[in-house]
């Protein structure tokens, strides 16, 4: 039986190799995007899910109110969370609180800025089991001065030598001593780290020593994880977190009218579900993942409607091999058992196929995702299991309709020539290709979206000018001279003739402010009136060397005394702190940081971050060398010639501080880095959708035509023209993209409404977003079907005549 089945299929195939291959080549593309989605999806779930205890371990996130309304949202939180919830919850096994460091790290004549450092408290490794290849991890970051670095840190100081017993200092100044060494954390982990200091240095370092003094909730920018027992409820711990806060804080949190409160984020939802303040890198987005797993089941559903229809539109040509083979004695399951072996064929010969592809495809694919994507998800049985499964569920999916389709023949009509196909059949065949065209077009208007979008916020003005910028980062080691060297190495900076501008600042564009100041109000006010502000240093450059528009008032002036207790607002903060007339801030008076400063201007609002978020009130205050960044406006092309002017000066004002510099547009743009990603990967399987139902439609056509090749010969000898032949033949198909369009539209408008909201900035949807991308999809439709009728209606008639 298996052997007969087996040349069945064969003769099918080889006397349709067309179509055989128009079936597979779909399928297989189908297939290879959803396998190479899956990689991309399984990796995003896959973060922090190498640690054990992982449903256990939980970080403690902030959002800070402020009169009722949500003002910030941190990934960080208070100093004393951690060790007060430890204290009075028993659900609570462990914490860790860690601190970023800004670290320049030595040893011997080795240095290095290095940005992934942090403070860490003592069970740092007992909550996290990151192999430690060295040290006892009870014991490693217990003492004040000590320090567990990575594995590839203590490559690149102390080369294949054991670090542990070493000792390497921070800023020039602290020594501590390596008591251990950990391996690398994956990229699979929120988590970015290449060294911890011990919590009890920093400590020292900032005089909090006394147990009070480290429990403080008005000192914030601490990350801090908790691990739960394992009978443990974390959303009933969660809800007891409120009463906690008002019995801890209630009166503090009153009085200035904020609020606080905490929420316990599952560690593996972290990656996918957090974008706060003081995260340790750029996090994913499981809007993305949804979009684009939606696209891979749409893909694979166009495949497999693909062969439904395509069988089921041949089934004329193989009615009379039905008809035979019911005559001959053939049961209707025997048919369907050969139909439905058919599909199982040509499904794993496309899987098979697939899965070649999704090999050659994964490095690149890997880059495009900016992803360390391997083929680790094709050696799992998981893997294999759901590829077995997907043979057979598209076999039985896509071969079941085609199956009792055929096997349903009458052999007394077929044989007598009477077989048409069925009305139900068309019909049926007709709803798919809606259904193909109705995806393809949603999803071709979804990418138009994504892309206009993102060149809107790239194009769009930003109140800030990024260009022809270097950026430096100030030095770490510094000693009492450091402001007369500063302003030394800026006035020789200045000299050099491609230099326009230098500034120095805490902060710049691209980048959250470091620093958030809560109480700020106009002494005229009461303290329940004060509100919460970011805050930028700046010096007096600044402002015009980013080309800020000061709309009331002045800009700081290094000429004028006293302007170390002078801020500036921008419009945001002016609003906010009550004013309706921006010249009525003019050298009113505040209350910040619990000193009296006076406002000396008030400056446009401009895109400190990216436009996905909306403007934020800031203040500024003036420091005549502020630390954090230097900018230098160029307005040269030769910009490697001068960064190494720049950087000879720089050796010799700030001896033993590395050169670590980054070009402002670039840095700005990674904000929108993913947004990017996501607008190719998702542009490309649209791409792929819209082929694959192209592939459907001119195997449609394609048997069309063959099926009305007497018709066309009539028409033709009756005096029917070529043109009209094509109206007559494709007016069904067009009708059918008509359709497709007009249910596509509102899907496409509804699902792109929702995605829109998560930008402050956003385009408007037109009518040209809708009609371009439908109109190119019908183009392409059209000009398949005409490629195929055409022909058809260019043979001469004779020979359609005599065709069968």
């Amino acid at each position: 039986m298996l052997k007969n089945y087996l040349t069945s299929v064969w003769r099918y195939i080889s006397r349709n190799k067309t179509f055989t291959i128009i079936n597979v080549l779909g399928l297989a593309i189908g297939i290879t995007a959803c396998l190479l989605i899956a990689q991309f999806v399984a990796h995003e779930y896959s973060y922090d899910k190498f640690l054990d205890n992982n449903n256990r371990i939980f970080r403690i996130q902030l959002d800070r109110y402020n009169k009722g309304e949500l003002s910030t949202r941190w990934a960080s939180g208070c100093l004393g969370i951690g060790p007060d919830i430890k204290a009075n919850f028993p659900e609570v096994d462990r914490y860790v609180r860690l601190a970023k460091s800004n670290a320049l790290l030595a040893h011997g004549d080795v240095f290095f800025k290095e940005e992934n450092v942090f403070y860490a408290s003592a069970d740092f490794f007992r909550i996290f089991s990151i192999p430690l290849v060295e040290g006892e991890d009870s014991t490693v970051l217990k003492e004040p001065y000590t320090m567990v670095v990575s594995r590839s840190l203590a490559k690149k100081y102390f080369g294949d030598e054991n670090p542990v017993g070493k000792s390497m200092r921070n800023n020039g100044r602290v020594a501590y001593v390596i008591t251990g060494m950990f391996e690398d954390i994956p990229e699979t982990s929120h988590m970015k780290i290449d060294a911890l200091l011990s919590f009890a240095t920093y400590a020292i370092l900032t005089g909090r020593t006394s147990e009070a003094e480290l429990n403080q909730w008005q000192w914030d920018g601490f990350l801090t994880y908790i691990l739960l027992n394992s009978n443990a409820n974390a959303i009933a711990l969660e809800s007891k977190l409120p009463a906690f806060v008002e019995q801890r804080a209630g009166e503090d949190l009153k009085r200035s009218e904020s609020g606080m409160v905490f929420h316990l984020q599952p560690i593996s939802d972290i990656h996918l579900d957090s974008n706060f303040i003081g995260e340790f890198k750029p996090n994913g987005d499981r809007s993305t993942v949804k979009f684009l797993s939606v696209v891979a089941i749409l893909i694979i559903l166009i495949a497999w409607i693909n062969y439904i229809n395509l069988s089921t539109a041949k089934s004329i040509e193989r009615a009379r091999e039905v008809g035979v083979r019911k005559v001959m004695g053939g049961f209707r399951f025997q048919l369907v058992q050969q139909f439905l072996f058919e599909s199982l064929l040509l499904n794993g010969v496309a899987v098979a196929l697939s899965i070649v592809l999704v090999a050659l495809l994964t490095p690149w694919f890997s880059q495009l995702t900016a992803r360390p994507i391997d083929l680790t998800l094709l050696k799992g049985p998981m893997f294999w299991f759901w590829t077995m499964l997907m043979v057979l569920g598209g076999s039985l999916l896509a071969g079941i309709y085609p199956a009792f389709v055929l096997s349903g023949f009458r052999p007394v009509e077929v044989l007598k020539g009477r077989f048409k196909n069925t009305g139900q059949g068309v019909l049926f065949r007709k709803g798919m290709v809606v259904v193909q065209f109705m995806a393809s077009i949603a999803l071709i208007v979804g990418t138009f979206t994504v892309y206009q979008q993102i060149n809107f916020m790239r194009t769009q003005r930003l109140g800030v000018n990024i260009d022809q910028t270097l950026v430096l980062r100030s030095p770490n080691i510094v000693d009492s001279t450091y402001q007369n060297k500063f302003m030394a190495f800026k006035q020789q900076v200045l000299q050099y003739p491609e230099v326009s501008a230098m500034s120095a600042s805490s902060s710049v564009p691209g980048r959250s402010p470091d620093w958030n100041a809560g109480g700020v109000r106009r002494l005229s006010q009461r303290e329940d009136e004060a509100n919460q502000y970011r805050v930028i240093m700046m010096d007096h450059d600044f402002v015009q060397s980013y080309g800020l528009e000061v709309v009331a008032g002045r800009s700081f002036s290094d000429e004028v005394a006293g302007d170390e207790q002078t801020v500036m607002l921008n419009e945001s903060g002016a609003k906010l702190m009550g004013f309706t007339n921006l010249e009525e801030a003019i050298n009113d008076r505040i209350n910040f940081w619990g000193d009296t400063f006076r406002i000396v201007g008030v400056v446009r609002d401009y895109a400190q971050e990216s436009l996905k978020k909306s403007y934020e009130p800031l203040v500024f205050r003036y420091s005549s060398a502020p630390g954090g960044f230097y900018s230098i406006k160029l307005n040269t092309q030769t910009v490697n010639e001068s960064m190494v002017r720049v950087e000879s000066l720089w050796k010799e004002f700030f001896p033993g501080n590395p050169f670590s510099f980054f070009f402002l547009d670039e840095h700005y743009n990674q904000q929108y880095q993913a947004d990017q990603q996501f607008g190719r990967v998702f542009g490309l399987f649209s791409g792929l959708a819209i082929f694959i139902a192209c592939l459907g439609l001119f195997g449609l056509s394609s048997l069309t035509a063959i099926q009305r090749t007497k018709e066309i010969g009539i028409r033709k000898v009756l005096g029917a023209s070529v043109p009209g032949i094509l109206r007559l033949v494709s007016k069904d198909y067009l009708m059918l993209m008509t359709i497709a369009v007009v249910l596509a539209v509102p899907l496409a408008w509804w699902v792109m409404s929702e995605w829109l909201q998560e930008f402050a900035s956003r385009i408007a949807l037109s009518w040209w977003i809708f009609a371009l991308p439908s109109l190119v999809v019908m183009l392409v439709a059209f000009a398949t079907i005409s490629a195929q009728i055409i022909k058809a209606a260019l043979v001469n008639p004779v020979q359609s005549l005599r065709y069968e």
